[in-house]
C-alpha cells in the first residue's frame, strides 16, 4: 500500500511499522500473530456451522485488554477483514463496522464449508498499519483442494485476467502486472474500488504469511494494473486480485512460485 510507506514509528522497530503491507521496497509479512504493535485481535466467536451466516463481532484491544476505539482510514475503510481457508481457497474481503465501544461487526458473516480458516484484520492505529491474524473453524469433514504449481490466467464473472510478469525473485523489489479483458479485447474502463484501481493479497503457502498491496501504476482505460511487490522468501504464494471493470467487482486467483 504505497501511501503507508511513509508512516513513522520507533526507530528500533522499522519492520513492525509496515507489517502486513507491501509497498515497493517493503515486504514484511503480517497476520502470523494475534498480537503486534501493542494491539491484539480478540474475536467473540471462533467456531461456526458451515454455510450459516450471522453477525460476527470482534475487538482489537491494547496491552491492558482495553478495546481500542481510535483508528485511521485505510483506503476508504477503517478496517479490512480478509478470511481464507487454510488450503488457500474460499477467499472473503469484508469491511466490518466499528461501534463506539470498540466492537467491530461483520454482518451476515459465515464460513461457507468445513475447514480451518485464517482471519486477517488490517487496521491503522497511531499512524502504524498493522495486520493481525486468528484461526476460525467450521466443523465437519471436507476436501482439501489441489492447486497448480503456477497459474497465469483466470476467469472471473465473465472477465479474463492474465498475470503478465515473467519472474520475481525473493527479497528483491519487483512488479506484478495484470491485464483484465473481456471477449478477447481490453476492458474499456476500470472503476475505483476502495480508493484504488485494484487490490492484491498474497498468501505464502505453509504459514499463510500475508502481504496486502495496492497498485503503483494503472491504465484505467486499458485494463492494466501494476503492483510494486517484494516477496520475503522463496516459496509458493497464492494471489487474490480484486478489480472493478465496468462496475463489476471481480476476484481472480493466481499461483506463483518465487525462487531465490
Amino acid at each position: 500500500m504505497g501511501e503507508h510507506s511513509g508512516h513513522g514509528g520507533r526507530g528500533d522497530e522499522p519492520d513492525e511499522v509496515t507489517r502486513g503491507y507491501a509497498p515497493g521496497g517493503h515486504g514484511v509479512p503480517g497476520g502470523l500473530s494475534i498480537a503486534a504493535n501493542g494491539l491484539r485481535f480478540a474475536p467473540g466467536e471462533t467456531r461456526f456451522a458451515p454455510g450459516e451466516g450471522a453477525d460476527w463481532s470482534f475487538r482489537i484491544v491494547d496491552d491492558r485488554g482495553n478495546a481500542v476505539t481510535d483508528f485511521e482510514d485505510a483506503h476508504g475503510e477503517l478496517a479490512h477483514l480478509v478470511v481464507v481457508r487454510r488450503d488457500l481457497t474460499r477467499f472473503q474481503h469484508r469491511h466490518p463496522t466499528l461501534d463506539v465501544d470498540g466492537t467491530w461487526t461483520a454482518e451476515g458473516f459465515g464460513l461457507p464449508e468445513p475447514g480451518v480458516y485464517r482471519a486477517f484484520v488490517d487496521v491503522v492505529a497511531n499512524g502504524r498499519p498493522t495486520t493481525l491474524g486468528f484461526d476460525l473453524f467450521a466443523s465437519g469433514s471436507g476436501d482439501v483442494e489441489g492447486r497448480p504449481d503456477a497459474s497465469r490466467r483466470a476467469t472471473a464473472d465473465g472477465y479474463d485476467v492474465e498475470l503478465l510478469t515473467d519472474e520475481v525473485a525473493a527479497g528483491e523489489s519487483g512488479r506484478l502486472a495484470f491485464a483484465v479483458r473481456r471477449d478477447g479485447g481490453s476492458v474499456p474502463h476500470l472503476d475505483r474500488y476502495l480508493g484504488a484501481l485494484g487490490h492484491l493479497v498474497a498468501l505464502r503457502e505453509g504459514d499463510l504469511a500475508y502481504l496486502h498491496v495496492h497498485p503503483e501504476a494503472t491504465d484505467p482505460d486499458g485494463g492494466r494494473i501494476e503492483f510494486g511487490v517484494r516477496f520475503p522468501t522463496p516459496g509458493r504464494y497464492r494471489l487474490f486480485l480484486q478489480a472493478k471493470p465496468e462496475g463489476t467487482l471481480v476476484t481472480a486467483r493466481f499461483d506463483l512460485r518465487i525462487d531465490a
